[in-house]
């Protein structure tokens, strides 16, 4: 087979483009402006949003002299709690659609109808996270998360809810299991 020819193509020389003046923006255009971002600023802290250009500078907490947050302690030994897969799922989704205060609305028969479940199935989940005081019920129709496994340590938010419902934390500490190990 003879070898294929190819066309080269010359780029032709090429043409300075000149850009027109912009006139200045008219003064009613820039008040304009003002007014969407002011209405955009305030969309955001209605969603609970904080806009800061530099933001204070917090410590860490070290729980047990350990230079590690108490939820990444917690979520590293996650297997220890034995949590059922429905509990676990249903731990996953309370994360997932908590509010500020940490309550989650949903009804036993609305979760089982989520997850395709019976609500006897989300009654046991539900037992095993009061159990180990990872979630548990508020109020009808409400279950309140525990903040030291949901909130990333030292926010600001997490503070805020700890100090609303310090007494309930108290009493319902995360704790790792002990770890059992067997002579044999």
């Amino acid at each position: 087979m003879p070898p294929s020819r190819r066309s080269v193509a010359v780029p032709g020389p090429r043409r300075a483009v000149r850009l027109s003046p912009v006139a200045y923006p008219s003064r009613n255009v820039l008040e304009d402006q003002s007014r969407t971002l002011l209405k955009a600023l305030e969309k955001i802290s209605r969603n609970g949003g904080t806009i800061v250009a530099d933001p204070s500078r917090k410590g860490y907490a070290f729980p047990g002299g350990k230079h590690l947050a108490l939820s990444t302690e917690i979520h590293e030994n996650l297997w220890r709690f034995k949590l059922s897969p429905m509990a676990r799922d249903l731990l996953d989704h309370i994360v997932a659609t908590h509010d500020e205060d940490g309550l989650v609305r949903a009804t036993q028969q609305g979760l089982g109808a989520h997850f395709q479940c019976h609500r006897s199935k989300i009654s046991r989940a539900m037992k095993m996270l009061d159990t180990h005081n990872f979630a548990w019920k508020h109020m009808q129709g409400q279950y309140q998360l525990n903040p030291c496994y949901a909130y990333r340590w030292g926010s600001r938010k997490q503070h805020a809810l700890v100090a609303r419902i310090t007494d309930v934390l108290k009493a319902r500490t995360i704790q790792l299991p002990l770890s059992e190990t067997r002579n044999r």
